[in-house]
């Protein structure tokens, strides 16, 4: 008699339709779904709701304008990102001697664009047999539902329980400005920042509450507020006088030593870590130990 397999008793349809429900899932639109699929709006509902009724629960509750998962449709989403990340992780072609190396990383945008790309060009020297893909995101990497190799996380060590992760570099927030507006302001005290306009990143709203709160001046209303979306066009726009930008150490410091922008005062908040986290079984990947050892010298960590 032939064993059970649970690979054999998923029938086509079925797995198209789970297909189907995991992007409509994640990208919270039918309409959405389809243009990832390459598919019309119609045909992702019709396979969801033949999944609905082959699993005889309700997946999403439909109202006129949107979809949201139900109470069941939340427990698939769960187990069918992880079984897709699985098999789009088993899908990637095993590296031999003979063949290209790849690595897929996922990296927080601030260390991809004032850390990682202008160093990327060293690595490859160095290794001109691994293709690097580098995705950015404000979100930390989720291996249970994405099939990236590694990525360079932010937070702290409790934060990547269960996973493989080396710590990279804390990171604190610090106030810089170009050297003319600080002069002509005369900033001198957090309180002196009341004189200007800071300027704060989207994606971390609560950055410049918590550095006033650590500096004392918590109840401080400034002159304004400029808000841009990454930390390079703040850094920007604080070196041509626009206003007061929170300055990520160890980032600002290059730009700080070539004179575009200084500190007004020396105080630093911390705001935890950044680190690279991978599932322990890529310990095994060559791509992956090639850069975890090459990017551990660069910052001068020590490696086991």
């Amino acid at each position: 008699m032939l064993p059970k397999i649970a690979a054999a008793s998923i029938r086509p349809a079925q797995l198209l339709a789970l297909q189907a429900f995991d992007v409509a899932a994640r990208t919270g639109s039918f309409k959405d779904a389809a243009q990832s699929l390459n598919l019309t709006p119609s045909a992702i509902s019709h396979r969801i709701r033949n999944l609905e009724a082959s699993l005889g629960i309700a997946l999403f509750t439909r109202t006129h304008r949107a979809v949201e998962l139900s109470a069941n449709g939340k427990q698939l989403v769960a187990a069918t990102g992880k079984a897709f990340a699985e098999l789009a992780r088993a899908g990637t072609p095993l590296p031999d001697r003979s063949r290209r190396l790849r690595l897929r990383l996922k990296v927080l945008p601030t260390f991809a664009a004032a850390w990682l790309i202008p160093r990327m060009a060293d690595f490859i020297n160095r290794h001109p047999d691994i293709d690097v893909a580098i995705e950015t995101s404000s979100r930390n990497v989720d291996f249970d539902t994405e099939a990236f190799d590694a990525g360079i996380s932010v937070g702290n060590a409790e934060d990547f329980r269960g996973l493989a992760a080396d710590h990279l570099t804390d990171i604190k927030t610090t106030p810089v400005a170009s050297p003319a507006l600080i002069k002509r302001l005369r900033l001198r005290a957090p309180s002196d920042l009341a004189r200007t306009m800071l300027i704060e990143v989207t994606t971390f709203p609560a950055a410049w509450r918590l550095w006033l709160k650590h500096a004392g001046v918590g109840e401080l209303k400034a002159k304004g507020i400029i808000s841009v979306d990454s930390f390079v066009a703040s850094m920007q726009a604080a070196e041509q006088g626009a206003g007061v930008a929170l300055g990520l150490e160890p980032f600002a410091i290059e730009r700080e030593r070539n004179g575009a922008i200084k500190r007004p005062f020396a105080l630093a908040y911390p705001t935890g870590s950044y680190w690279l986290v991978y599932p322990r079984g890529q310990r095994r990947n060559r791509a992956l130990d090639a850069f975890r050892r090459w990017l551990l010298k660069e910052l001068g960590k020590p490696k086991d």
